[in-house]
């Protein structure tokens, strides 16, 4: 399914199955904090890194 990023309104792949790139992301519980009170939809994978990499450093 074609979604488009929240954070920079790009063209993406969304599975919304396990199979799903974003499954595979290792996301602490900051993140999955950060991302549920910002973001009401889905995040590129590369707008993904980059919230993971600003909050888990």
């Amino acid at each position: 399914m074609k979604k488009i990023c929240e954070k920079c309104k790009q063209e993406f792949e969304c599975n919304h199955s396990e199979d799903c790139w974003c499954s595979k992301e290792a996301l602490s519980g900051e993140v999955l904090k950060y991302l549920k009170e910002n973001y009401p939809d889905c995040l590129c994978k590369t707008c993904l890194k980059e919230i993971i990499i600003k909050i888990d450093l």
